[in-house]
């Protein structure tokens, strides 16, 4: 499962509003701006993320990023590279804990209850480890 990402993206200043706008070629439906080129530096990183776990979500084929080097672009623009991780994304999003019924044997069960096993924990943990996931 990739999650993480590496964009290009246009980022021109707009003369009549003040602002820094970004676009990004690849994902057409993105464009965010702010009001300084640091700030909008960091709204097009935080919306990528966004962006790409929404289409993850909707199970939206994500492109591959292209090459920028042949883009068009005005005068006084600059193409940057914005990176994207949407399982940082979904971690930060997706906080709510859900129901998952598990069928394990009474003597486990048993046993484990003995000696205050914590049953969740290990099974959270245990599914991270299997997709790789550091906790």
């Amino acid at each position: 499962m990739i999650t993480h990402y590496l964009f290009p993206a246009i980022v021109e200043h707009n003369t009549l509003s003040g602002r820094y706008i970004v676009v990004f070629p690849d994902l057409p439906d993105l464009i965010c701006q702010g009001e300084t080129p640091e700030d909008a530096f960091h709204q097009a990183e935080l919306s990528l993320g966004m962006h790409l776990y929404h289409m993850e979500k909707a199970k939206k084929q994500i492109p591959e990023a292209s090459d920028s080097a042949n883009w068009p672009k005005r005068e006084g623009a600059e193409i940057i590279m914005l990176e994207a991780d949407t399982l940082m994304v979904r971690q930060d999003v997706d906080k709510k804990f859900v129901p998952k019924c598990i069928m394990i044997p009474r003597w486990l069960k048993e046993l484990g209850e003995e000696n205050d096993v914590n049953f969740l924990e290990i099974l959270r943990v245990g599914i991270m480890d299997e997709l790789g996931i550091p906790d």
